[in-house]
């Protein structure tokens, strides 16, 4: 564990770090369209990739077995509770929705 890091900080990283079930994506072929002389491709439906709703989080303790001092994580707190989001798992839906403090919250990634 990174103690250089201030305390606030390091709870923030790793007090609540976000477990995420990753979901398998349908393969398509891609579609081809004309826009303005360019090709573009699209490769999976609107909705493909689904968001999260009611993330599930993990003690400090089993945060520190499961990631990186380094590892990149997105932290949101309102003072009183915080939150990380590990990005590697937002790689994979890229949108969160929660609610921190009794307020709505979106993380993206």
């Amino acid at each position: 564990m990174n103690t250089n890091l201030p305390k606030t900080l390091l709870l923030s990283l790793l007090c609540l770090s976000l477990i995420l079930v990753s979901s398998t994506l349908a393969q398509r072929k891609a579609v081809e369209t004309e826009v303005k002389g360019h090709t573009m491709y699209t490769l999976m439906a609107p909705g493909g990739i689904p968001a999260i709703f009611d993330p599930e989080f993990v003690s400090i303790e089993e945060a520190d077995k499961l990631y990186y001092d380094s590892e990149p994580v997105i932290v949101v707190t309102d003072g009183k509770t915080a939150k990380a989001y590990s990005t590697w798992y937002l790689d994979h839906h890229e949108i969160v929705n929660d609610y921190i403090g009794g307020n709505a919250i979106t993380v993206t990634w």
